[in-house]
């Protein structure tokens, strides 16, 4: 009965009621609230609450929220996007809805923490915020989710598909990689997962649809209403010919076409679906994927009609072709609306915790590494070649020491009783015939040394392995891991011997069918070549069901290329033998199936490397983890992915190794990053008296400092209902936005530390001078009128509206704040220079090309303040769309543009995509 009070209590804070609102209920005196709890007792099902229950209550929510809001701000995703704010969608409290119950299931079913499933419920609701019901008018929606390897990205997507589902989203296509057993298994874990007994929406498979489909299969016969309580889920390989048949049962039947609301997931988005061909000549599948979001056929025909909404997401932890690869713009999949990172949890092994990483900023973020890591000497490296090339045959002795691990490792987790399989990974070619060659050593090994030597041989090993690397040493290098507490350390080797006994004396074997086509599993080892040799059949990895499962642990020796290198987990990886060199950065984290989760075993898992290939992944370490600092850098700026893509560092050498191959970065350029050519501006406010106050009695401050405005501008147009002032210092400007008081819910200017030292930077270099400020209004209106900031001095109103209409919310989103002809109203013209006048009407709304008029005129280290105060009073005018603004106070808001610097040649130590100008648009008032 709690919980329902509880809800109410989170109900209400979802739609902006204040904990000082929530204390009185829905009143505003105390009887007002005794009142109120009686009839939530008597009516809503809710316990008998006295006053001081209900302010405990209270406290107790608004505690948990705080402790939420730290933990997210530490923790959370980050999101760089086109807007402020996209929508203003909230996730369901109702305890049906298809969020609700993946919640449950995650955490009552799946083991996740409850501090895991909240930071996972903040990053899918704001991705969720980006996307779009309807897109008629604008185009698909297209962002990308950067997460990591073998990070639990399933469950995120399935945790945005539950949100979407009950936001009204009808239509879910999953693309995966290139693999029907692994497409079959998806899509049968999605739809188990969405559909539970007690969620009120019911998920249907759409299992492959091809074009002639059976009664009950066909598209007219789904139910994609707004009242339906359907929705429908298929996963589909990226196929040409799965795509084909896909696009053309989406288009069999207009009156359900356009009642579809689609949110399409990219898994791997940075495989298959990046344009690797000339813009005239599109890959098949790049092709037909447009074609999807774009609303045509396979054949690039226009479609019957368009879909209600188009949302298109790619999801990858390899996301540098993605933002490298093309523009934005129609024809392109690159994330023009949004770009989201997701957290890891403190229980995930990745690249920074396993090789180190080095903040330049944050300690927390620093890692010394795991000293789990091997090297493979080079003689072994050779004797490898030659096994492989059948000159060899004797396995080296590094290969040895890891095969001896992988013993020591199975008989540890089943001394603990671990219930699931574990693994060991041998990739050293990409070659097929050279596995065949590899297993048969590796067979060899274990038919020439005896039982009683290769357990020697172990005792060894554990000995040296757990004294090298202790559970202390463990602490120390990963000292923020979750579970330190429960961390099991390492037993007397005694205690493994019959464990290993017993795994050697039931032997190396194959995976086999028996009679009743099903898999033989025993307590010995399972020796898998998985590779793409389709002759390859009755060896490939296939881990047994929770029913088959033959003993504890089973274990699964694994030797493979390229079918191991992406998609597919390894589980429970104790021993990596690892010698596959990569070109490319992209291909070589995918090929780490190491990186994951390692609860109950986490001093076990044990890495070989040669010196180049670990030297390559702490390279992949640091650029992973500075492109994370990048999109968090550009979401503290306000910086609109469709205007600035992000940078990503580059190797030493291309011989070293390569972010992505060549075809995948044809529209990458050097970049060296900075807010030069920059517009950013308040165009979110909070609807407080006391902040909104403040900042009008700023503004009379900072007005009064600047001494009279000037007068060389009185020729230009764009100045008639403007006051400008030139040449004011950096230092001004610099306590001006240090002084104002912005919204917690503003993008770019909460955090000005980064802009504040790039400014002290650039204007110490003599790359940017003194500030013009303008302070611009609208030609006299008697609505509206004037504010009077300073004795002398006054300005128009301006008329500003809401974009959306929230009851009760503090938070007032106008969306664009600027009206760009202000940018040209401080440049000095005489009415009889008509080339300048000339030249500021070619402007046309475009920043690129005002700043090209700004440098031809001498203005271009010159950066603009340009200063509004929006009439509280604002009303929508001739656009049904808007609403009124209701504020409390007259707003004073702000743009600023920095032109663009030349600074002359500079080492490129990053690489960011070519945004073609000619394709964008400048939001216009």
């Amino acid at each position: 009965m709690m919980n329902k009070a509880i809800e109410w209590i989170k109900e209400g804070r979802t739609k902006g009621m204040s904990w000082e609102d929530l204390l009185h209920g829905k009143g505003s005196t105390e009887e007002d609230l005794i009142k109120f709890l009686a009839i939530a007792a008597e009516y809503m099902n809710w316990p008998v609450l006295s006053v001081e229950d209900w302010h405990q209550l209270i406290g107790q929510q608004r505690k948990e929220e705080e402790n939420l809001e730290k933990l997210i701000d530490t923790k959370g995703a980050t999101i760089i996007h086109a807007a402020n704010e996209q929508n203003l969608i909230n996730i369901s409290s109702d305890e049906d809805s298809a969020w609700q119950c993946y919640r449950r299931l995650l955490i009552r079913g799946k083991g996740f923490r409850e501090d895991v499933v909240n930071i996972m419920q903040d990053a899918n609701i704001k991705i969720l915020r980006q996307l779009s019901r309807d897109t008629h008018e604008t185009g698909a929606v297209k962002g990308l989710v950067v997460g990591n390897v073998q990070s639990g990205k399933t469950a995120n997507m399935a945790a945005l598909m539950a949100m979407a589902a009950d936001a009204g989203w009808n239509m879910f296509i999953v693309l995966s990689g290139m693999m029907e057993n692994l497409r079959v298994q998806t899509l049968k874990r999605l739809v188990e997962d969405l559909n539970s007994n007690s969620c009120k929406l019911n998920w249907e498979a759409i299992d492959n649809p091809q074009k002639i489909e059976q009664f009950g299969k066909r598209l007219v016969d789904k139910s994609f209403t707004a009242e339906s309580n359907m929705r429908y889920l298929t996963v589909c390989l990226k196929n040409t010919k799965r795509l084909e048949n896909l696009i053309y049962w989406l288009n069999r039947d207009e009156n359900s076409r356009k009642d579809i609301r689609l949110l399409i997931i990219d898994d791997e988005a940075d495989q298959a679906s990046i344009n690797t061909e000339t813009e005239a000549k599109r890959t098949a599948i790049n092709r037909l994927i447009l074609n999807l979001i774009n609303n045509r056929t396979s054949k690039g025909e226009q479609a019957c009609c368009n879909f209600q909404a188009v949302n298109y997401i790619g999801y990858t932890a390899t996301p540098y072709a993605n933002v490298l690869n093309e523009p934005p713009g129609p024809e392109s999949l690159y994330p023009s609306n949004f770009i989201t990172t997701l957290s890891v949890s403190d229980e995930y092994f990745g690249p920074q915790q396993i090789f180190g990483y080095e903040s330049e900023d944050d300690d927390s973020n620093s890692f010394p590494g795991l000293d789990i890591v091997r090297l493979i000497n080079e003689d072994d490296i050779e004797d490898i070649k030659d096994i492989q090339e059948a000159k060899k045959k004797d396995i080296p002795e590094s290969l040895i020491d890891a095969i001896c691990w992988f013993l020591c490792g199975v008989a540890y987790m089943r001394y603990i009783g671990y219930k699931k399989p574990v693994s060991m990974l041998v990739h050293t070619s990409r070659l097929t015939i050279a596995h065949n060659i590899m297993g048969n050593a590796i067979r060899s090994f274990f038919e020439q040394r005896k039982q009683t030597g290769i357990i020697e041989l172990c005792r060894n090993l554990w000995e040296r392995e757990s004294n090298r690397f202790s559970k202390s040493d463990f602490i120390s290098q990963y000292n923020n891991y979750a579970n330190i507490p429960s961390i099991n350390d390492y037993p007397e080797f005694e205690v493994l011997r019959k464990h290993i006994e017993h795994l050697l004396s039931s032997g190396l074997t194959s995976l086999e069918m028996d009679s009743d086509n099903r898999i033989e599993y025993g307590a010995g080892i399972h020796l898998c070549i998985d590779n793409s040799d389709k002759n390859n059949v009755n060896s490939r990895l296939i881990y047994p069901n929770d029913n088959e499962m033959p003993c504890d642990a089973p274990a699964f020796l694994v030797i493979g290329g390229n079918t191991l290198s992406r998609g597919l987990t390894i589980e429970g990886l104790l021993s990596t033998y690892f010698l596959r060199p990569a070109g490319c950065a992209d291909t070589l984290m995918q090929m780490g199936r190491w990186f994951g989760y390692r609860k109950g075993y986490e001093l076990i898992p044990r890495i070989w490397l040669s010196m180049r290939v670990r030297d390559q992944f702490r390279f992949i370490s640091e650029m992973d983890q500075k492109l994370r600092n990048e999109i968090k850098f550009m979401a503290r700026i306000g910086q609109d992915p469709s205007e600035c893509g992000p940078k990503i560092m580059t190797s030493p050498s291309t011989k070293f190794l390569q972010i992505v191959s060549d075809n995948k970065r044809r529209n990458a350029v050097g970049a060296d990053y900075d807010f030069a050519g920059h517009t950013m501006e308040t165009g979110v406010f909070t609807n407080n008296a006391r902040l909104l106050r403040s900042n009008l009695n700023l503004l009379s401050e900072f007005v009064g400092s600047l001494g009279n405005p000037s007068t060389d501008v009185n020729g230009n147009p764009y100045a008639a209902d403007n006051k400008v002032w030139k040449d004011i210092s950096p230092q001004s400007i610099k306590d001006f936005l240090g002084r104002y008081k912005y919204s917690e819910r503003l993008r770019g200017f909460n955090d000005l530390e980064a802009f504040e030292k790039w400014l002290d930077r650039v204007s110490e270099e003599g790359l940017l001078g003194n500030w013009n400020v303008i302070l611009a209004g609208i030609k006299h209106d008697e609505i509206l009128g004037k504010h009077q900031i300073t004795d002398t001095i006054s300005i128009n109103k301006v008329n500003r509206t809401r974009r959306y209409d929230v009851s009760g919310d503090e938070t007032i989103n106008i969306g664009v704040l600027r009206s760009f002809n202000d940018f040209l109203s401080d440049i000095s013209v005489q009415k009889e220079d008509l080339g300048t006048l000339s030249a500021m009407k070619d402007v046309n709304h475009n920043t690129a090309t005002l700043n090209l008029l700004r440098e031809k005129l001498g203005m271009s280290t010159n950066p603009q303040l340009v200063i509004y105060v929006i009439d509280k009073n604002s009303m929508p005018r001739n656009n049904s769309n808007r609403y009124p603004l209701n504020a409390v106070e007259d707003i004073v808001g702000f743009s600023i543009n920095i032109p663009g610097i030349r600074k002359g040649k500079s080492t490129v130590q990053s690489l960011t995509v070519r945004i073609r100008r000619d394709i964008l648009e400048d939001d216009v008032i």
